[in-house]
């Protein structure tokens, strides 16, 4: 048997021929995609150490249920919350959340993708997304908030062109659902879903079902779920904004030079999101490439690159209205994650199967890469999740009355409270706590202006795997 990727295969009397056949399954693919998220999983627990930056915050926002949390949506949190209510509040719990959601994301891209291709095109497709580092690689080392993001942008692209292809009013029903999700999971799931629609609306063939008086259905019931927490946002607007000054907004209004500037760091933030996959894809295009055929046109792959162009020049607007000078790769995630099978989609017919199995074993090399940088990442010098808090924390906690809130920095709030989950341990931007409080903070950044010097207690410990690198913690009661 044969199809676009792969060639014939041998038969299916001999290890090769059985191979080929297990590859053509949808089986062989999502237990694929499995195995290497249960192994990342596993990667983090055997490690173990500290907590990141941005673990050590969901596992501080996860202790209680609320509204709002600082300037992050809240839905990330409530399911850590969910998962830690049958792990226990740890790596298990944190790790399990977020290779889960990394699952769904792409499981419901193949999905996807399998409506319009067999299960090989779709296997290889999905592959593309190890070469967009910022999902392969950012997304294991930090980042929680995006990670959701990007599932909710897969699954609102999945149910969008299943009203495409057949609108019921499920479908509908299903979208607000989606809707409400990403519009509580991260601010910019907005321009992607906005995108998304755009290119239903942009094309004849696929913008009847968004015409419908029944998307007002869909609008209605993701404008109810979200009715709470965006009403919290609003009561709480410095607080909800914080993290716009990370677009650093010209302060003199619009100038051509602003414009410019913003653009051209866009420009250089796509290209660097999709970089290494086009160089490997250009490569393999101009040493494999096959004689010119005739391709039939692929709704699904025209409908991809679509919400690729509107997410882009929606971004592009964004830059110019706001006058935002800093554009980084890691906020396009869930506009761009569809970039990756586009690609593959778009060149693979045109490269001979010799050049698809180099795409193939790329991949796979670039897999272990991602798992063994995991480890590094982990345990290395003077890494974040390699910082002696097992050593610290219960020197500082013999120090202190257990009466003293311990107010620090989220991640070393964090991880103080990931520890000594059983004494009152908040970040520095809770700023509604009375009593008796303990200032941490660690040494070389500015010091807490409520102490008294001369009343500071500094602690010192290596690195878990680094005696040359070490870590310092300062302490000291806030003056009332």
């Amino acid at each position: 048997m044969s199809h676009p990727l792969t060639g014939s295969y041998p038969s299916p009397s001999n290890d090769s021929g059985r191979i080929g056949s297990l590859v053509e399954t949808d089986t062989f693919w999502l237990w694929l995609f499995g195995g290497y998220f249960i192994l990342h999983v596993g990667v983090r627990l055997a490690t173990g150490g500290a907590l990141g930056l941005d673990e050590a915050e969901i596992l501080l926002d996860a202790r209680e249920l609320s509204w709002g949390y600082g300037p992050q949506l809240p839905l990330y949190v409530w399911l850590q919350w969910l998962v830690f209510q049958i792990t226990g509040p740890g790596l298990l719990g944190l790790s399990l959340l977020k290779n889960g959601i990394l699952l769904a994301t792409v499981t419901a891209l193949y999905l996807t993708i399998r409506t319009r291709q067999n299960p090989v095109v779709a296997g290889i497709s999905i592959l593309s997304l190890l070469m967009l580092y910022q999902f392969s690689w950012e997304s294991q080392r930090a980042l929680t908030h995006t990670v959701l993001a990007n599932l909710c942008s897969v699954l609102s692209f999945a149910v969008i062109w299943g009203l495409i292809r057949n609108p019921t009013t499920r479908g509908y029903v299903l979208l607000g659902v989606v809707m409400a999700a990403g519009g509580l999971s991260k601010y910019n799931y907005s321009i992607a879903l906005i995108a998304i629609l755009l290119a239903a609306l942009s094309y004849p063939e696929t913008r009847k079902p968004f015409l419908s008086a029944r998307i007002l259905l869909s609008a209605g019931l993701a404008a109810l779920l979200m009715s709470t927490p965006m009403m919290w946002i609003l009561n709480n607007q410095a607080i909800a904004f914080e993290s716009v000054r990370k677009l650093d907004m010209a302060d003199d209004g619009l100038t051509l030079m602003t414009t410019a500037q913003g653009l051209a760091e866009l420009v250089l933030a796509a290209l660097g999101f999709v970089a290494l996959l086009l160089l490997v894809m250009g490569f393999l295009w101009l040493v494999h490439r096959r004689q010119a055929t005739s391709i039939a046109a692929d709704d699904l792959l025209r409908f991809m690159l679509r919400t690729v162009f509107w997410a882009l020049v929606l971004m592009g607007l964004l830059v110019i209205i706001s006058g935002t000078t800093n554009v980084k790769d890691r906020w396009l995630q869930p506009s761009l994650l569809f970039a990756g099978p586009a690609i593959v989609l778009w060149l693979s017919p045109k490269i001979r199967q010799s050049g698809i199995r180099r795409f193939s074993q790329i991949s796979a090399g670039l897999a272990v890469l991602i798992v063994m940088g995991m480890l590094h990442h982990n345990l290395a010098g003077n890494a974040k999740r390699a910082a002696p808090f097992a050593v610290l924390t219960p020197q500082i906690l013999e120090q202190t009355p257990p009466e003293s809130m311990i107010v620090a920095h989220n991640w070393l709030a964090g991880n103080m409270a990931y520890l000594a989950p059983d004494r009152p341990i908040h970040s520095d931007r809770d700023m509604s706590l009375t009593g008796p409080i303990l200032r941490v903070w660690e040494v070389g950044r500015k010091a807490p202006k409520d102490i008294d010097p001369a009343s500071v207690v500094t602690l010192t410990a290596p690195y878990r795997f680094d005696d040359g690198e070490v870590m310092s913690l300062s302490f000291a009661p806030a003056i009332k």
